[in-house]
């Protein structure tokens, strides 16, 4: 995973991995000033990577000559229709997840990911397939987003998918009017509640009993042994709750080049782990997340348990059955995190996502201003960490009490 650095008036790419122990850092020039086209050009490089056509830590490596060629080349796609320009997207976007990309031949409405469930059905209702996507006008958009008895929260996934295919469109030269920028003037309010997915403290601890006793039952089996405990489960949703990481932050992912918490995330201060250093992920900056102590313990206990640890090594991992030492996956830790739920008798609204928006909303609520927490969080915009800013009617109330007593 690439992060983008400036260095007096350029921007430059820095990769970095660890190579038996040790960290690999290879800084290369851009040669541009315009911080949107170095991300632009950050992630092209990151795609071709991806793809296995570049190799970073090569020592031939030029990023200014390979951007280069692949603009040459991509002046020269050839392409016709709408059908060969959904289809281009697709390619270059298959390294995505099959939610996201369907890369089964055998593709349907139903099994495709959801860019191509949205592209293909504003294909088939408009009948564009064989239409030259410099002939796609604002109706052709207008006609899947506006369309009758749909919610606003249908209306704006649907714009989400299409403005990411057709910016891509734009990137590559294939098309070249701007329209969802217009369209999405006249989207509706889109109301969002995320309240109902959040858990909270009490209910934290009352997961961690479920998780406690289920695991007294099961220890009383006949073929029970301590490597079947998942050891890793409470650690890791500590530092979903108190540290406010995304699932693949902290659980590992085959398909997310960031994923998984490493032991080189961890900064230690006195023995015990204080900071959650982590580089650019979802979002484009690198940022430092304190643990709390609560959440510092889990850890600490965990640790010692896992047995030894070093550069390199994920955090959480597998200590028994034909998966031990491989890292605990996202997937995996979300159907625990269900499985606990159910038993703890939680409401299944509850999510992992939602362990960040408390933790998010903690931090604003407790004094940390809106930039801090945009840096802990990792947001790219500071007003998606704005909309965390809830107003409650128990710090209503405590503002007034604190009022009154002075």
């Amino acid at each position: 995973m690439a992060s983008l650095r400036k260095r007096g008036r350029y921007y430059y790419g820095r990769w970095q991995k660890g190579v038996g122990g040790e960290r690999v850092d290879i800084r290369k020039s851009l040669k541009l000033t315009n911080k949107k086209l170095a991300t632009q050009a950050l992630e092209k490089l990151e795609e071709l990577e991806e793809y296995g056509e570049i190799d970073p830590y090569c020592p031939s490596f030029e990023p200014v000559q390979i951007l280069k060629e692949v603009d040459a080349e991509e002046q020269n796609l050839n392409i016709y229709s709408v059908r060969e320009a959904a289809d281009y997207f697709y390619k270059r976007k298959s390294h995505l997840s099959s939610a996201s990309v369907n890369n089964d031949e055998e593709f349907t409405m139903n099994n495709g990911g959801t860019y191509q469930r949205v592209i293909e059905y504003f294909i088939k209702i408009n009948d564009i397939a064989d239409l030259s996507p410099l002939l796609v006008r604002q109706h052709h958009f207008e006609a899947v987003i506006f369309r009758d008895k749909i919610k606003a929260t249908t209306m704006h996934f649907y714009y989400r998918q299409l403005r990411v295919w057709w910016n891509k469109l734009l990137d590559w030269g294939i098309v070249k009017k701007k329209y969802l920028a217009t369209i999405k003037k006249d989207l509706p309010t889109k109301k969002s509640n995320v309240r109902p997915k959040m858990l909270s403290e009490h209910e934290l601890t009352v997961l961690f009993d479920a998780f406690d006793e289920d695991l007294a039952k099961k220890r009383t089996q006949k073929h029970w042994h301590d490597g079947l405990a998942q050891i890793w489960f409470k650690p890791l949703m500590a530092v979903y709750f108190y540290c406010g990481l995304r699932k693949h932050e902290a659980a590992f992912s085959s398909d997310l080049p960031y994923s998984g918490l490493q032991f080189d995330n961890l900064y230690f201060k006195n023995d015990k782990p204080a900071l959650i250093d982590l580089s650019a992920t979802k979002g484009p900056k690198e940022r430092s997340v304190p643990i709390p102590d609560t959440c510092c313990r889990y850890l600490n206990k965990y640790l010692s348990l896992r047995g030894n640890i070093s550069y390199g090594d994920y955090i959480f991992v597998y200590t028994g059955t034909r998966r031990k030492g491989f890292p605990v996956t996202g997937s995996r830790a979300y159907r625990q995190f269900k499985h606990y739920l159910k038993l703890a008798n939680l409401p299944k609204a509850r999510t992992i996502h939602g362990m960040r928006h408390r933790r998010v909303t903690t931090w604003l609520e407790s004094g940390f201003n809106t930039s801090e927490a945009q840096f802990m969080a990792g947001h790219s915009n500071v007003k998606t960490t704005e909309k965390y800013t809830h107003l409650t009617g128990k710090n209503l109330l405590d503002k007034m009490r604190r009022m009154e007593g002075e």
